[in-house]
């Protein structure tokens, strides 16, 4: 389900989902509100109110149509089904058999269960991919100098919520730059090896007027060309609030594409 076309380009909806499930098998199906999606789903502070601000409920019927349209195509022959009830967020689960008549029926709850347990294991071993060690390394000229370490250490931190990822910390990255004069774009390749990492997630920020140009590319030093590059467009002014909501793009683009590799 999350390897086809209508997930794999989602990913906090990809995130949403798989949340919401391995919670509600972990018996803590009755703890999913909306205040505990927020902050952990969607990195909303403590200060987060689910009355001002509606994310969860807005991206729980995203993900409804999203479950919608992959029933009614690609997983029109799965054997589970996830459903996301209106009026909460635990999912249900249902397995669906076809008897001979050609109407659909649905079998008895234990029966369920095995089935919901066979699913879980393939939900799992399907969407999660090898670890991959991660560095994250900034490059700006001196004006965006740092704005691009708080982008860096914000996409870090990211990025470091994926079981899937083993990113170096943001502060053992600046002490190993401070050992090396302060810069490390030169020696992109030499500081992945020194900081054992097999990937690089390369940040780099340019201003033209009261713009920015946001581009991240990640590589691997130790192959040619690159495994993803995205690019982000944003106004000067608002610094901490772009940082934020850039690094949340950017983890999800290349968590997706993580997940989406053989």
């Amino acid at each position: 389900m999350l390897a086809g076309d209508g997930f794999k380009n989602a990913g906090r909806l990809t995130r949403f989902l798989r949340f919401t499930v391995e919670r509600t098998l972990a018996g803590e199906g009755a703890e999913l509100k909306e205040y505990r999606l927020g902050t952990d789903v969607y990195d909303r502070g403590a200060d987060f109110d689910p009355r001002v601000d509606p994310i969860v409920r807005v991206e729980a019927r995203r993900l409804r149509a999203k479950l919608a349209e992959y029933y009614d195509g690609a997983g029109r022959l799965d054997a589970v089904r996830i459903t996301m009830p209106k009026g909460g967020y635990t999912p249900a689960f249902e397995l669906a058999a076809a008897p001979a008549q050609g109407r659909r029926s649905w079998v008895w709850p234990s029966v369920v269960a095995l089935g919901v347990a066979a699913a879980v294991i393939t939900f799992g071993s399907k969407a999660t991919p090898d670890v991959v060690s991660i560095v994250v390394i900034p490059g700006a000229e001196a004006a965006d100098r740092e704005f691009a370490d708080g982008l860096a250490e914000a996409v870090s931190a990211e990025l470091s919520r994926s079981p899937a990822v083993q990113v170096v910390a943001w502060p053992s990255f600046v002490e190993y730059r401070q050992r090396h004069g302060g810069s490390v774009q030169t020696a992109v390749a030499q500081t992945a090896k020194d900081l054992r990492a097999a990937e690089v997630l390369f940040v780099s920020v340019r201003r033209s007027g009261e713009r920015r140009l946001i581009t991240g590319h990640l590589m691997n030093p130790k192959k040619s060309g690159k495994l993803w590059a995205g690019s982000y467009e944003r106004g000067a002014a608002a610094g901490f609030a772009v940082q934020r909501e850039v690094a949340r793009a950017m983890a999800d683009e290349v968590l997706s594409g993580l997940a989406r590799r053989p």
